[in-house]
């Protein structure tokens, strides 16, 4: 099932309108990641049980959604559990992430929606890269960084990303290095990264002690985060019920919030305050059960994708 809803704002908050699609989603994606090519906006979609990724044109006008390539093996062997995309230098990558032996590999993104080949980056020791349930890239002055949570553990880790003068053909001139580590509390999820005055936020909830909050990453990544808003469960009601959240992109980047509660199949679109101290609720609309939830912006329109 595959749902894509224009998002505008109205006199009374926000508005979710369902649009026309002509080419429903295959079922079995493990994975879908939006991003800006040369001349289109793509969606990225990967199984993880074939290992393989179809690439589709995202468009403001109907039909929505098409599709451009097909059962690409452009990832190669391995079952990779996250995708993310950036840019950097000017130029798309995708980030594939692979949990079980922490296997981070870099592809740039080709003129045609290939991938070239892969920078990797995996480590065992010292600041282990495994068991990572969220990892999420981040620009901090114009340089990029990575952000990899374990909530079994409650290990967090940032790592630089650097450009290199040169590398092997067709491999992205890239260096990982780890540059903060440290212990937060077990459980939390729903992380969802969003900027103000080019500095970096997320909000996250835990279930296994209730706690909803946002947290900003210092503009010394060397010195990790700290805490902004903390216990704002109050306002957000059914926050143990919230399955999937994300940044909705807005004109000027100001940060809206949707969330999709597994429970009851609604999405709630608040805007986040610039205190960072709470958000104000615009909108719910129930939609079709879903596993999948991501936005993204052509020109001046907001669309989320719904997808299970």
């Amino acid at each position: 099932m595959t749902n894509i809803y224009a998002i505008n704002l109205t006199s009374s908050g926000m508005d979710m309108t369902r649009v026309p699609i002509e080419h429903e989603l295959p079922t079995g994606y493990s994975s879908l990641v939006t991003l800006k090519g040369e001349n289109a906006n793509i969606l990225y979609a990967y199984n993880k049980e074939s290992k393989l990724f179809d690439v589709y044109q995202l468009d403001m006008d109907a039909p929505h959604i098409k599709p451009i390539i097909t059962d690409n093996d452009g990832f190669g062997h391995y079952a990779f559990d996250q995708l993310r995309s950036f840019v950097m230098g000017n130029k798309s990558y995708l980030m594939a992430y692979e949990k079980h032996r922490g296997h981070f590999q870099f592809f740039e993104v080709l003129s045609d929606y290939t991938l070239s080949a892969p920078y990797g980056f995996m480590n065992q020791r010292s600041w282990p890269t495994q068991n990572f349930s969220h990892v999420e890239p981040f620009v901090i002055t114009g340089l990029m960084y990575i952000l990899g949570y374990d909530d079994e553990h409650g290990t967090v880790a940032i790592f630089s990303l650097d450009v290199i003068s040169t590398s092997k053909s067709g491999i992205p001139p890239f260096n990982m290095l780890n540059v903060w580590y440290h212990q937060w509390a077990r459980g939390w999820e729903n992380f969802s990264f969003f900027q103000l005055g080019q500095s970096n936020f997320f909000f996250k909830i835990n279930k296994m002690k209730l706690n909803v909050n946002i947290d900003h990453i210092l503009d010394s990544p060397a010195e990790g985060s700290v805490e902004i808003g903390s216990y704002l469960q109050n306002q957000l009601p059914n926050a143990l019920d919230v399955s999937l959240a994300c940044i909705i992109p807005w004109q000027n980047g100001e940060p809206y919030l949707a969330t999709y509660d597994g429970k009851s199949n609604a999405t709630n679109l608040y805007q986040i305050h610039s205190d960072c101290q709470g958000w104000t609720h615009l909108h719910e609309n129930t939609v079709p059960a879903s596993t999948i939830m991501n936005a993204y912006r052509i020109d001046n329109q907001s669309f989320l994708l719904l997808y299970a």
